[in-house]
């Protein structure tokens, strides 16, 4: 599945959903990204999305680019920020299709966000929806240069069986897990006990370090 399929299937399930959340669950908080509601969450989607197209990419990931995004919908209802994403959404889906590998990140951002959505309205993550072993194969490979520049041990990390090397040099430690949680692992989701307590051989400690892009949460996450 390319980036701007996944992207697209995110959007769909996220505006099906919203129309089916009460008041107490759009306000929901989300655990990974506090003080976020689930309104936030779909305030910060839409407004990657505008901001993209609109070429307001300056500090693009930074907290006060997302929190641009969040005050300038301060104002907006679930239906609103929705309704904006409907609009753009198709813009965006054709801009990734263009740029492919190079705006996967717009494809893992959805996804990440999707999942915390569900978790924070009684929903269970999406662990067999046939998007996650691509993301997770390209998540391997766009966060390789990444963990190479840290200086961290070699690891293998071994994701459903498929093998994968970050690091240079002979790995001397290795991690068995599963499409879904590399990806919440990699985009901030476990907290470092969660990340500790997964399927480990070797000197865990130095890689734990350094096998995520965004901070560990405070708190373990469940989803």
């Amino acid at each position: 599945m390319e980036p701007s399929d996944i992207y697209a299937a995110c959007r769909g399930r996220l505006l099906a959903l919203a129309p089916t959340l009460d008041a107490g669950r759009v306000a929901a908080p989300l655990a990974a990204t506090p003080p976020w509601t689930v309104l936030d969450g779909y305030r910060h989607l839409a407004g990657v999305c505008s901001d993209v197209l609109d070429g307001l990419t300056d500090g693009a990931g930074s907290p006060a680019w997302t929190a641009a995004q969040l005050a300038g919908r301060a104002g907006c209802t679930l239906a609103d920020v929705c309704a904006e994403w409907a609009r753009r959404g198709p813009d965006m889906d054709a801009r990734i299709a263009a740029a492919g590998r190079a705006m996967a990140f717009a494809a893992f951002d959805a996804w990440t966000h999707e999942q915390d959505i569900r978790a924070a309205v009684g929903l269970a993550g999406q662990r067999d929806e046939p998007a996650v072993p691509a993301l997770a194969s390209l998540a391997m490979a766009t966060f390789a240069a990444r963990y190479g520049a840290s200086g961290a041990p070699a690891v293998e990390v071994a994701v459903d069986g498929t093998p994968y090397r970050l690091g240079g040099g002979e790995p001397d430690v290795s991690l068995r897990t599963s499409s879904y949680e590399v990806l919440r692992i990699v985009f901030g989701r476990r907290s470092r006990r969660q990340v500790e307590a997964a399927d480990w051989t070797g000197p865990r400690d130095p890689v734990v370090d350094a096998l995520h892009l965004f901070d560990h949460p405070g708190r373990d996450i469940a989803d």
